[in-house]
């Protein structure tokens, strides 16, 4: 479902991209596997950060989308400790990284392999 590539062509009403442009994002329905992908532009799709490779930029859509809303929905906020169980897997690693950004304290559990990579994301074990 999660693709990162370059932008081949793009329809007559589409704002903000334009041709030759990395992008990443989610297609939300199988297909994103294949040489060219025709995804909407709205809440689809967005610029890749300019230092991330294709690799990492489709690696962000389902962790990082996921962690977002469970963290919104749980109404996380500065002051607050999260504990983030599974925090070096997709949706963990993002949960650490926006938990930290919403300025809650964050506890992390995760592997003893994965504790380096957890604790360079700003959890504490």
């Amino acid at each position: 479902m999660e693709f990162a590539g370059t932008i081949d062509s793009i329809g007559k009403n589409v704002t903000g991209l334009k041709v030759g442009d990395r992008v990443f994002g989610a297609s939300w329905r199988f297909g994103a596997h294949a040489e060219y992908a025709c995804v909407p532009a709205e809440g689809s799709i967005a610029k890749m950060p300019y230092n991330a490779s294709f690799e990492e930029a489709a690696a962000i859509p389902y962790g990082g989308a996921s962690a977002l809303y469970y963290l919104k929905s749980a109404g996380v906020k500065s002051g607050q400790r999260v504990l983030i169980y599974g925090a070096s897997g997709s949706v963990g690693t993002a949960s650490v990284q926006l938990a930290k950004y919403f300025g809650a304290s964050v506890t992390g559990v995760c592997s003893t392999a994965s504790l380096e990579v957890v604790k360079s994301l700003g959890a504490a074990m």
